[in-house]
């Protein structure tokens, strides 16, 4: 494993426990340490990078046994981001549903992904 690599993977990390975090900005803790809500604001953002931190990652990790459980995560992350773009076009309620069923899903996908990747 490359430097490189090794560099895109803390940041893919990072960038995710970013987007999964951003439910606290409305929290008690994120309303008295405003650094906490500021950091935490940039959502969509976050969720770009991850997209393309990631995938940087993929080419680099190259053919792995794990490279599979990466792409079907990409792939959710991709769709999450998309979906993304039609929330104006969606009621709040059911794009949010959505938005959560994907988010969820697809820690689900990075978990099986790393311990895929660490077993194999």
């Amino acid at each position: 494993m490359t430097i490189l690599n090794l560099f895109m993977i803390l940041i893919s990390f990072a960038l995710f426990l970013l987007c999964m975090l951003a439910p606290l900005r409305k929290s008690t803790a994120a309303q008295e340490h405003p650094s906490l809500k500021m950091l935490l604001r940039p959502h969509a953002v976050y969720g770009v990078l991850l997209l393309i931190v990631s995938l940087v990652h993929g080419i680099l990790s190259g053919n792995k046994p794990a490279m599979i459980s990466g792409k079907v995560a990409w792939l959710c992350l991709l769709i999450l981001l998309i979906l993304s773009l039609f929330k104006k076009k969606m009621r709040t309620a059911s794009w949010l549903r959505l938005h959560r069923v994907f988010a969820v899903l697809l820690g689900v996908l990075i978990a099986f992904h790393v311990i895929h990747a660490v077993i194999l």
